[in-house]
Formats: structure tokens, C-alpha cells, sequence
């Protein structure tokens, strides 16, 4: 079942002592009805790009694009992504996934150090185990399980010394958008 939370945010008026707490919550406010839009009205699932190839059959390659992922969080790769396969065998998944980064350390009133911004950006990722495994009856388009996981691009599996690349279907755009 879905989890529909009441957002709060602040109220503006004059005279009013604005707080780093008001800011936050003013922040928080547009995140979240930001990721509820995209996650209720989307889904989860492949907006555009993002294709998955082998080059030089030692490199997994990941073109830059978009993605939602289930917790409404958009997942943006702006340039291609290399992955090495050395060493590797059998059956992996690559996936992308949502991370905030602190950037822009400045001293505080305290005296200690306080970062000013939040970047937000993806990690591509090989892994053994698909993170949509749980998903049955969940598929692209629809609002998912709501956590902030993963998503899987592609499987890649070894055939001999091959590589064999199988995209996922979870482009959440219309087909004639495809």
C-alpha cells in the first residue's frame, strides 16, 4: 500500500524570524512533492537513454540519461560511465542508484565545519543480485515499493570469453516517445 504523508512547509509573513530550520523544511517541502509527483504520476523506470553495451569485450559502457528510481528520486548520468570487467564471471546486473553528496565545507558560527550544499548524483554500479528482484507485480510505470534503491539498466552474463549484454524493459515513457 502506498504511504501517502501529509507535507508540511512553512508560512511566510511579515515580521517573521526565519530560522535555518524554516529553510530546511521549505527544502524537504519541494523534494518531497517533487518525488511524490515523479513516483505517482511516473513511476519508476528508464526515461531516456541509459543503454548498456560491452566495448572492447572488457568494459561494460553506460550512455548518459534518466531514470526514476521507486522513491520518486531522479537519477541523472550526464556522461557515459566505464566499468572494467576484469576478473569477472557468470551472471552480474549494472544499476544505477540515487546518492547525495556534501559539497563546499565552510566554517560554521561553532567553529567546525558545515557543508553549504548537497550535490545530487548517480552511482553505476555491477552487482551479483538484481535490486528488483522483489518487485513482482511492480513493474515500470508504476509508483514501486516507495524505497530509495538501485535500478537495474541491464543483466550481463558470460558466454565462453563473450559478453552478453540484455537490457531491461522498464522504460516508463510511451512507446511511440521511445
Amino acid at each position: 500500500m502506498p504511504d501517502y504523508k501529509q507535507l508540511e512547509r512553512p508560512n511566510y509573513f511579515f515580521g517573521k524570524l526565519l530560522t535555518a530550520d524554516d529553510f530546511q523544511l521549505e527544502q524537504n517541502y519541494q523534494l518531497e512533492r517533487s518525488r511524490r509527483n515523479n513516483r505517482f504520476l511516473h513511476g519508476w523506470g528508464i526515461v531516456s537513454g541509459l543503454s548498456v553495451w560491452i566495448e572492447n569485450g572488457a568494459t561494460v559502457v553506460v550512455s548518459p540519461g534518466l531514470a526514476l528510481d521507486c522513491a520518486g528520486n531522479e537519477l541523472v548520468l550526464a556522461t557515459p560511465e566505464r566499468i572494467a570487467l576484469t576478473s569477472l564471471t557468470g551472471k552480474h546486473f549494472i544499476t544505477i542508484r540515487y546518492q547525495e553528496t556534501p559539497v563546499a565545507p565552510q566554517p560554521s558560527t561553532h567553529g567546525e565545519a558545515e557543508f553549504a550544499r548537497i550535490r545530487e548524483g548517480t552511482s553505476v554500479e555491477l552487482t551479483s543480485t538484481n535490486p528488483a528482484e522483489d518487485h513482482r507485480k511492480m513493474g515500470a510505470g508504476s509508483p514501486g515499493c516507495g524505497l530509495c534503491h538501485a535500478l537495474c539498466l541491464a543483466t550481463i552474463s558470460q558466454r565462453g570469453s563473450n559478453w552478453r549484454v540484455t537490457p531491461v524493459k522498464r522504460s516508463i515513457l510511451p512507446r511511440n516517445r521511445q
